[in-house]
């Protein structure tokens, strides 16, 4: 701060804005931290989704290994039909919704299709009689795929040469090809490969015919120490990444052969117990749209920083201009040498000056100053007046208001009731000065004075009473200076 009288620009400026720094900093901070919550919550959902998913198939697994439905009547209950060398199986809705079981319950809407080779509308046929064995757990996979939203599909598929399928919608997308290629895709041989836990596949394309990407949880199925097929959930990737409304990125999952995206925060594996997996989750960030959600996040908290940066910066710009106009007012009415009040600073205290007692007003100057000057210089002339103004202000009251009006000579007043007290002041003062013009000179110097008194009631114009004392001053210096006249 120049001078100890205001505010430098830079700290008007810069520290407002570290206030608002400060107050952002914490902002994002929070922000931060909150994300990372609603991340770590996102997390432990989709490691729930999957648990689910492992339980799910752990249950169908024990199931489709260990029983068998040969007395199904697939053909009766069921539809069929055939079409691109496709043999399409699928519930009787009517029957089904028609069937009452033991106790009164009736049945549930079922939605399931089994699909394999022509053969298998044949009854009796191999294919057949293999479809019959599987076809009483189909409901139950009809009853799954419904439990979460973001399951699209389970399956059981067949290396035998057919697939039992919920929904029926997904499983009217197989093709005579997809049956072709179906063992020599990864998912299928890393299934069959391991017969200990479930495998995560993917993230990879639906079937041809449908948009977007699924991960899939798949387990083997054996018989008699045979592999016989595979049974897997197929998510959507979509739905079961979908974030919360808090979060402005998104969460991805991605295959350890792949290189993670630069814009990737929080990379963690994919573990559980059960399940074999070299995957990753994270969560995908774009700089911009996080600004944006930070700010919509963080609105008051931004609105207060702001608030705090804007009446940072008016309050210091007002005190700033507030200082600055008493500096220049105080500069206009001091004596920047000895710091008393000049001759327009005296004259404006006289005009406020509000007193009921009475005053006198005292012109005081050094002797032989231009002597001083001549003998010793200027700068011991320029010590000598401001050791006269140190005198003058150390032994007058604060009531009491001293000044120069240039070069050697100096007013004071002096305010009291009475008039002895006054002459008092005054003489200590000369006496003072001249004690300790031996620290300016060796020999010293003194001074004379002149004094006007007037009570409140008879105050005149200051230029008339000054005028008065000038010629006090006048009359001590013609008759022998070194006194004061009263």
């Amino acid at each position: 701060m120049g001078n100890q009288r205001r505010f430098s620009l830079k700290f008007v400026i810069f520290f407002p804005l570290a206030l608002f720094s400060m107050v952002m900093l914490l902002t994002a901070k929070n922000y931060y931290d909150a994300v990372n919550r609603y991340i770590d919550l996102e997390y432990a959902r989709v490691d729930r989704a999957l648990g689910r998913g492992i339980k799910v198939l752990t249950a169908l697994d024990y199931s489709f290994t260990n029983y068998s439905n040969a007395s199904h009547p697939i053909l009766q209950e069921h539809n069929h039909t055939i079409q691109n060398e496709l043999c399409y199986i699928w519930p009787i809705d009517v029957l089904l919704l028609e069937n009452v079981y033991e106790g009164g319950l009736p049945a549930v809407d079922l939605d399931y299709m089994i699909v394999g080779d022509a053969a298998l509308c044949t009854a009796g046929s191999p294919i057949n009689k293999l479809a019959k064995d599987k076809v009483g757990y189909a409901p139950s996979l009809s009853f799954l795929h419904d439990v979460e939203s973001h399951v699209l599909g389970i399956h059981y598929i067949d290396k035998r040469g057919y697939v039992i399928s919920s929904p029926d919608s997904y499983a009217k997308n197989y093709t005579k090809e997809l049956f072709s290629t179906l063992k020599a895709r990864p998912f299928w041989q890393k299934t069959a490969q391991d017969v200990v836990h479930v495998t995560l596949s993917g993230p990879s394309p639906t079937l041809d015919s449908m948009e977007g990407q699924i991960v899939s949880l798949g387990v083997p199925i054996y018989e008699n120490g045979e592999h016989q097929g595979v049974l897997s959930i197929d998510f959507d990737l979509g739905a079961l990444l979908q974030g919360s409304d808090n979060l402005a990125g998104r969460l991805n999952i991605i295959s350890n052969v792949q290189s993670v995206p630069d814009n990737a925060l929080r990379v963690r594996g994919i573990e559980n117990p059960r399940l074999s997996a070299n995957h990753s989750i994270y969560y995908e960030y774009n700089f911009w749209s996080e600004v944006k959600n930070f700010i919509i996040f963080e609105k008051y908290s931004v609105a207060v920083a702001l608030f705090i940066y804007l009446l940072s910066t008016v309050t210091l710009f007002y005190v700033n201009t507030h200082k600055e106009r008493l500096y220049f007012q105080d500069l206009a009415a001091k004596d920047p040498m000895t710091g008393l009040l000049n001759r327009r600073g005296m004259q404006t205290v006289w005009r406020n000056k509000i007193t009921k007692k009475n005053i006198a007003l005292a012109v005081f100057d050094i002797d032989d100053f231009k002597k001083i000057n001549d003998t010793h210089g200027h700068d011991v002339g320029d010590d000598a007046i401001r050791l006269v103004a140190k005198c003058i202000k150390e032994n007058i009251r604060h009531s009491d208001v001293a000044s120069r009006f240039g070069g050697e000579e100096f007013v004071v007043a002096i305010y009291d009731e009475d008039t002895q007290s006054m002459k008092r002041i005054l003489e200590r003062v000369s006496q003072s000065i001249v004690s300790s013009s031996t620290k300016v000179i060796e020999q010293g110097f003194t001074v004379s004075g002149g004094v006007a008194f007037k009570s409140s009631s008879q105050l005149e114009h200051f230029d008339e009473l000054f005028k008065i004392a000038d010629q006090k001053l006048y009359q001590a210096k013609t008759t022998g200076k070194n006194k004061i006249c009263f």
